[in-house]
């Protein structure tokens, strides 16, 4: 009888291991290379590299949560997965790798390559809110500041945006929309985070201080609810302001326990801006310190300006404390009103559903604001189609790329040495279905222009440089278009047949049963208003010149070079005059 029991026990325990077994290897997971990146002995580009993983190399995921980044220069803002590698305990970078079980498929877990604008919209939404909403980051504020205490990751790390002044521009983004729909009447919830040892005021270099502020208690129930939020008076006498005019508004604060100038100090290493020399960090000559073109580090009085909430507490500027969860009142008719003027204020031709709509859909499927979206996807690709929005074919690192599109900048590191074309890489996935060589998602062929595509550009007396449509003259309207191939069908989205063409417009002609997506890009109309005037003169001088937002997308850069030398120089801008001045 015994014997029989030990027979039992030995039985279940080999039973129970042979499960443990089991379930360990179901669940095991890989991270499979999407590039060629650095595997590092730490979470951060300062710890010393193991090796150079190749693109396709696989890796066995030791735990699914993501490590903060410890950056030398911020390098790696998505943070890192902790890996096996020779027995020992590697990271990498997670913007270059993807999660794979072993029992399925490879199935990106932002659904990249993002091929079409709404894979990018509702991919890049579910990486935000993953990586930072449900992270403790659920501010517009708390994404630049990283200083919730109860955050995933380590303080000041894992920030989303270089920009020091981006949750000032989101937030008055945000506001317009919110007025213009009356949605300011809504019980909004705000977010707000307090220091120690703060200074009376904070002043923006060169601006004056606002010394602002309502002393007399006027609601003795509003202001016990401030003093249960334990707000100190020099953030309750704005919020009593706010509290006159919108009494609905529900106020909580964020207790960091982080002294005010010690966060100045941390934040300064990661805080970019531009606008002028009395906000940038100068050294013993007088140099601006350039984190990237265009952009230098703050110093220190202009990071103590953002980073001090009680600036902003006013409603041009509060929603940048607003709880970015997913609301039902955030519908298509608000999120039109934010992208109103803009691209994106129409349908997405390879999506056929218009752009307030996938923003409303992104927001629903990922947990978090659509009017939130929509405005960061405006601070980040501007009202324009670019780089970033158009799918146009690009080439880096030696790779040729087309058809991709990032509308957050995601994965576009500081560090790249072009950051937008790093974030188009990182939305590729790592797929081999967007390289030039293979059949594009879009329909039309990839490297090699093919004979019905060669038959369209002779019969419209136009070129294809870089995906856009060039040489086609000033002043052609649709209708000369549609007469030049009469057996096609020519689209160009929010125009009319009588409507001149315009640098930046997307042009979809179908052909043969075969579908042609081109941007255009009008000689001489940098602008992108159809017409050859002072606004492209000035437009080409300043870019020339390198001043502030002057930078150009590839279609306008195809519309400057006005000689058709492959430059952009003094002579395309002289050519302008010229032609403005023979009128």
């Amino acid at each position: 009888m015994k014997n029989n029991n030990k027979f039992k026990i030995a039985f279940i325990f080999i039973f129970v291991f042979f499960c443990l077994i089991m379930t360990t290897n179901a669940e095991t997971k890989q991270v499979v290379l999407n590039s060629a990146v650095n595997i590092r002995k730490g979470p951060g580009t300062n710890y010393s590299r193991v090796v150079l993983g190749a693109k396709g190399s696989t890796y066995t995921l030791k735990s699914e949560n993501i490590i903060a980044d410890e950056p030398k220069n911020g390098d790696c803002n998505s943070g890192w997965y902790q890996i096996e590698y020779n027995n020992s305990t590697a990271y990498l970078c997670t913007a270059y790798a993807t999660i794979k079980d072993p029992n399925e498929a490879t199935v990106d877990v932002y659904g990249r390559p993002w091929t079409t604008p709404k894979k990018a919209i509702v991919g890049g939404a579910k990486f935000i809110s993953g990586s930072y909403i449900s992270k403790g980051q659920f501010t517009s504020y708390l994404k630049k500041f990283n200083v919730n205490p109860n955050s995933a990751y380590n303080t000041y790390n894992h920030q989303y945006m270089a920009n020091l002044a981006a949750p000032y521009s989101e937030a008055y983004t945000s506001y317009r929309s919110y007025k213009e729909n009356g949605l300011l009447e809504l019980p909004l919830e705000f977010t707000i985070p307090i220091f120690d040892n703060m200074p009376d005021y904070t002043t923006l270099p060169g601006k004056a201080t606002d010394k602002s502020g309502q002393k007399e208690i006027k609601d003795k129930e509003f202001e016990k609810l401030l003093d249960k939020e334990e707000f100190p008076e020099s953030y309750k006498c704005k919020l009593r302001i706010l509290h006159n005019t919108y009494p609905n508004w529900i106020f909580k604060s964020l207790k960091t326990n982080l002294d005010f100038n010690s966060s100045i100090n941390s934040e300064q290493k990661v805080s970019s801006i531009q606008g002028g020399k009395q906000y940038y960090e100068l050294d013993k000559n007088g140099n601006a310190t350039s984190s990237e073109k265009g952009w230098y580090i703050a110093n220190k009085a202009t990071v103590g300006y953002y980073l001090d909430p009680r600036n902003f507490l006013i409603p041009e500027r509060i929603l940048m404390f607003e709880n970015l969860g997913y609301s039902d009142n955030y519908n298509e008719k608000v999120v039109s009103s934010i992208l109103k003027g803009t691209f994106m204020d129409n349908i997405s031709v390879l999506d056929n559903q218009s752009y307030a709509s996938i923003f409303v859909e992104a927001g629903k499927s990922a947990n978090m604001s659509a009017v939130y979206l929509a405005s960061l996807a405006k601070q980040e690709s501007g009202t324009k189609l670019s780089n970033t929005t158009n799918g146009a074919e690009f080439t880096y690192n030696g790779v040729t790329y087309k058809g991709l599109y990032n509308f957050f900048n995601i994965g576009a590191f500081s560090s790249e040495k072009n950051p937008a074309l790093a974030g188009l890489v990182y939305a590729s996935g790592g797929s081999d279905s967007v390289i030039v060589g293979s059949e594009s998602s879009s329909g039309s062929s990839s490297s090699a222009t093919n004979n019905d595509e060669n038959e369209i550009l002779s019969k419209l007396g136009a070129s294809k440089k870089e995906d856009c449509l060039v040489d086609l003259k000033i002043g052609t309207t649709i209708s000369d278009l549609k007469k030049k191939i009469s057996n096609a069908t020519i689209t160009i989205t929010n125009a009319k047949d009588n409507d001149i063409i315009k640098t930046g417009q997307e042009i979809v002609i179908k052909y043969n049963s075969k579908t042609y997506n081109y941007i255009i890009a009008v000689n001489g109309d940098v602008n992108g208003d159809g017409k050859i005037d002072a606004a492209d003169y000035v437009k080409i001088k300043n870019y020339i010149m390198e001043k502030k937002n002057s930078s150009l997308n590839i279609a306008e850069s195809l519309a400057a070079d006005v000689d058709g030398s492959g430059t952009i120089g003094a002579a395309d801008y002289v050519k302008i005059k010229n032609s403005i001045m023979e009128r």
